[in-house]
Formats: C-alpha cells, structure tokens, sequence
C-alpha cells in the first residue's frame, strides 16, 4: 500500500481496446498536432483557432462572426473568445455591413495583413513537424480519409 492508503498498481498498463478506438487515436493525433503547432509558432502568441480566423478573414474580408463560426466549424461563443485578443491587437477591424449596425464582418487590418503574411508559412511547418513520422503516400491516404470521414457531417 502507498502513503495514501491506496494500493500501487503493479505491472504493466493495460489499455483493453482503449488504444486502439478512432476517438482515443483522434484525440492523441490532436495533441500531436496542437504540439506541432505551438512549436512552429513558438512566440507568436496565436493559437490553433487564431490562425484558422485569421486564415480565413484573409481569403473572405467582411466575414461575419456566424460566418466565421461555420467556417472553423465551432461554436460562435469560441470564436468570441478567439477574436478578442485579435481585435484588440489590432490585427482584425471589426465593420458594420448594414445601415443599423447590426450585421458586421471582420477584415485585416494592415498590422494584422503584415503579422498574418509574416507567420503565414509556418503553418507548412507544423504539418511537416506533424506528418513527419508518415511517407508523401501516407499523408495523402490520411488527407483523403480524413477528408471523406468529416464531409458526412453530424451525426
């Protein structure tokens, strides 16, 4: 028995089917991939999701929030937090779309034109860094999948 009372497993881990169920797998393959990215963008201060705004505002200037929601495929609360930090950055100008305000979209500002095409390749990186252990093959045969697997949708 430990200090605390409890007793010490002994022996090797076993993980019954655990390690080899798609969600365990996916799950692990997301943190291979947020630890791949924090290294590619060491210092930038961005996240995951920062990148995907920023990527997105980019290729469609006057997004709107929903907009962007759809497009990252969250909810509209995470993008609400992701975009803070961007606005008050003064990377993303947020401009109203319609004469009493309430529909607005959100468009690069210079800085955030400048900062986006500066960190922009780094993305290149952190899917080097994580496909690093799979073959030109592989990594297409898993785009491909993948790709497949998330264009049904919701459950």
């Amino acid at each position: 028995m430990s200090k605390s009372g409890a007793a010490k497993h002994e022996g090797p881990l076993r993980s019954g089917l655990l390690h080899d169920t798609l969600g365990h797998l996916f799950r692990r393959s997301h943190l291979r991939s947020q630890q791949a990215f924090a290294k590619a963008f060491d210092g930038s201060g961005l996240s995951p999701l920062q990148y995907g705004i920023l990527e997105l505002v980019e290729l469609n200037p006057g997004l709107t929030h929903g907009e962007l929601a759809e497009g990252m495929v969250t909810a509209p609360s995470v993008v609400t937090t992701a975009v803070k930090p961007l606005l008050e950055a003064g990377f993303l100008v947020k401009r109203s779309q319609d004469h009493d305000g309430r529909r607005a979209g959100y468009s690069l500002s210079p800085a955030g034109t400048a900062f986006f095409t500066a960190l922009r390749g780094h993305i290149l990186e952190a899917e080097e860094l994580l496909l690093a252990p799979l073959n030109v093959s592989e990594r297409r045969s898993l785009k491909r999948l993948l790709h497949r697997l998330t264009a049904s949708g919701r459950l």
